[in-house]
């Protein structure tokens, strides 16, 4: 089955603008297959679960968090759960102001202590190109990293898998997927 899905979003679980169930639905409209809500650790309310659990769609959800690591300066880490599965990406590389080798020193860092998936090559849905290389050996995943409705539907992966948490996850970490970006943002 060919799936559209977006692995970043946030709620207003954290610092998003929109609950869940808008992020939801934004998603869907969009013609969106699967979505992951990732809020942030630092921020979580007390009911997100319970939040979480109460969207109505026929999206696939997964649950996530965002979490902050210190590792030479703070990274954010999406640890994102499936039935069995569990999904690590280091987010936004462009957001921290390294260079290539420095990536790559932080990678290293990291996968000692989480096991490291993936690394997001966006920024807000827009591609940071200088992360595209073949030295950062992690699948290139692309996402939105929504904290508001115009967030939204920037950058997603595709992928042709089952219709199942876990095959998406699985798909992620086999690099089985393709990043797609819309018309507008900068591929």
């Amino acid at each position: 089955m060919h799936l559209k899905g977006c692995l970043h979003t946030h709620t207003t679980c954290s610092d998003g603008k929109m609950t869940p169930q808008e992020v939801a639905d934004v998603y869907a409209a969009l013609g969106y297959d699967f979505l992951a809500f990732t809020d942030h650790d630092h921020l979580w309310k007390p009911d997100q679960e319970a939040r979480y659990g109460a969207v109505k769609s026929e999206l696939l959800i997964l649950q996530g968090v965002e979490l902050t690591v210190f590792e030479r300066g703070y990274l954010h880490v999406n640890r994102i759960k499936g039935e069995r599965e569990e999904l690590h990406v280091l987010n936004h590389l462009g957001d921290y102001d390294l260079d290539v080798p420095q990536v790559i020193d932080r990678l290293a860092a990291l996968a000692a202590r989480y096991p490291l998936d993936a690394v997001e090559v966006t920024s807000k849905g827009f591609l940071r190109p200088e992360f595209e290389v073949p030295e950062i050996t992690y699948p290139k995943i692309a996402t939105d990293d929504a904290h508001e409705r115009i967030h939204c539907g920037r950058a997603w992966i595709e992928l042709d898998a089952p219709r199942d948490t876990d095959a998406v996850l699985r798909a992620v970490k086999n690099g089985d997927f393709w990043n797609c970006y819309a018309k507008g943002a900068p591929p």
